[in-house]
């Protein structure tokens, strides 16, 4: 090994045991004396001192907070699409016993991939479109739970969730509407300072590169061995619905907002012999457990003319974003639909909730009325 690299992996294996003191000192369970601590602490300060090598995670160094000017937009080493939908319960229950499957939590946040090169974490990139997403490096260094350093020195791709629990949301939801959003926003911030504040959580549930196992299940549990906080999982000795409320349960006591349950090909290569269409892989299903609804602004009503000679309203409203398609208009029915939903004085900058039921029609599902 290369004299410079050996020199910075023991000076990596003296700030990981100085971090790992430090931790059990804030913890109330100190196992060294201060002594022995500054001994340690002063051993690496000349170290860093004489070879010029100062490592990020260092407890000589402050927090390397950053402040970046926008979000770079970067290509995925990995397509990054979602999974085929569905409401009934009934053809998830026959997707499930059609392979040998995994059964996890569908987490409610902000879809995002890290990478890990010689142990240490390198990117970190939330989904966008699934081809393009936004460097958030910055932040995911600052999310307490992230490992910036592993103990596995291969390439390792990990896709998972940033969330925010429903305990961290309390401090926040009388600025912000739901926890998704939050964290949404909060990792997309361009001050990782601010960022550090929100305190959001990384869910790991897919591992694309590394981990040379057959099984994802199996990847999963070895990710937990690495520190990661991995996604909830159901139990293949009960039958799926059982399943389904064992994952709800322990999602309810983690604090965790989730929206559906994740079926998945357990066999890594099944899943990839599977394939995919240009929105989805087709080795997986998501079960949602509702239509979600989509906070937007009304713009304006616009009328259509149907067959038979009726005039029908058209709601017209701040473009959104809903399962990969974007949009702009939903139909209001008639009349009275658009007087019961929105009101008897529908306005221009009045707020709306859309959602796509069954996943296939948009629908302005209620509004905030006037007084």
């Amino acid at each position: 090994m290369n004299p410079d690299k050996l020199e910075e992996y023991k000076m990596q294996e003296l700030v990981d045991k100085l971090n790992y003191y430090t931790k059990k000192y804030d913890e109330g369970k100190p196992e060294i004396s201060d002594f022995e601590w500054d001994s340690m602490y002063f051993q690496l300060q000349d170290w860093e001192n004489r070879t010029g090598i100062y490592l990020s995670d260092s407890p000589t160094q402050n927090i390397n907070y950053q402040v970046v000017n926008k979000l770079n937009k970067v290509e995925h080493n990995h397509p990054m699409l979602s999974l085929d939908k569905t409401k009934d319960i009934t053809v998830a229950d026959s997707f499930y016993n059609s392979h040998k499957c995994i059964v996890m939590a569908k987490m409610d946040g902000l879809t995002c991939s890290l990478r890990y090169l010689d142990g240490k974490l390198v990117s970190a990139e939330t989904r966008g479109n699934g081809i393009i997403g936004e460097d958030i490096l910055h932040n995911a260094l600052q999310v307490k739970n992230i490992p910036n350093r592993i103990d596995y020195y291969e390439e390792l791709i990990v896709d998972g969730e940033i969330i925010c629990t429903y305990n961290d949301f309390k401090a926040f939801e009388n600025e912000y509407k739901n926890p998704r959003n939050f964290a949404s926003g909060s990792i997309r911030l361009l001050d990782s300072q601010e960022s550090a504040t929100r305190n959001l959580t990384f869910v790991a549930w897919d591992v694309v590169k590394g981990l040379d196992l057959e099984n994802l299940s199996d990847k999963l549990k070895w990710l937990g061995d690495l520190n990661f906080t991995v996604v909830p999982k159901g139990n293949n000795f009960y039958t799926f619905p059982v399943q389904i409320e064992h994952i709800q349960n322990e999602c309810n006591a983690l604090g965790y907002p989730i929206d559906g349950i994740v079926i998945k090909y357990d066999n890594c290569k099944e899943y990839e012999i599977a394939g995919k269409t240009d929105h989805h892989f087709k080795g997986g299903l998501a079960y949602k457990f509702y239509d979600e609804e989509y906070e937007t602004t009304l713009l304006d009503i616009e009328w259509s003319m149907g067959r038979t000679g009726v005039l029908s309203p058209i709601g017209v409203f701040e473009p959104i974003e809903i399962d990969g398609t974007t949009i702009t208009r939903a139909s209001l029915s008639n009349i009275s639909i658009m007087h019961q939903t929105l009101g008897e004085k529908p306005f221009k900058g009045q707020k709306i909730w859309v959602s796509k039921r069954n996943m296939i029609i948009p629908k302005i599902e209620r509004a905030e009325k006037e007084e």
